[in-house]
């Protein structure tokens, strides 16, 4: 079974919320361990860590994104209206890209959305509409 960690953008939870649901389904066959994060990371104000990745105060964030990276032997990139803005979703891309080369990413725009573009550093990645059936080939 592939560990998959998910990269997308936080206003994107529904989709993030129907793949999960998709690979807990015994009638479903897309079948992976997540190695997203599970909670947010919070500061020492307990408050939950919003700090851009350049931040200094995020490398409590890093560290546990990139110790779930180096677990992951995939990387998914859902794409939605505003993934390509998102600092974090570059950073996660380019942290696995370092660990793991660019073979196993793949970027899916999520649900009813045919047009939303990838971050600058993705460019040269194909991007797919979402696609169950790929996204299960590709999970396999």
């Amino acid at each position: 079974m592939k560990r998959i960690f998910i990269s997308h953008n936080h206003r994107d939870t529904a989709s993030i919320n129907l793949i999960k649901s998709l690979n807990s389904n015994p009638n479903n066959n897309l079948l992976f361990k997540n190695k997203s994060l599970s909670s947010p990371i919070y500061n020492d104000y307990n408050h939950i860590n919003r700090r851009s990745p350049n931040d200094n105060a995020s490398n409590p964030v890093k560290k546990e994104i990139s110790s779930l990276l180096a677990q992951s032997d995939r990387l998914l990139v859902l794409v939605g209206p505003d993934t390509h803005s998102s600092l974090w979703v570059q950073w996660e891309i380019n942290a696995f890209i370092s660990k793991h080369g660019s073979n196993h990413v793949l970027l899916m725009r999520i649900p009813n959305d045919s047009t939303s573009g990838t971050p600058a550093n993705a460019k040269h990645f194909p991007i797919s509409n979402w696609n169950l059936t790929q996204l299960n080939n590709w999970a396999k």
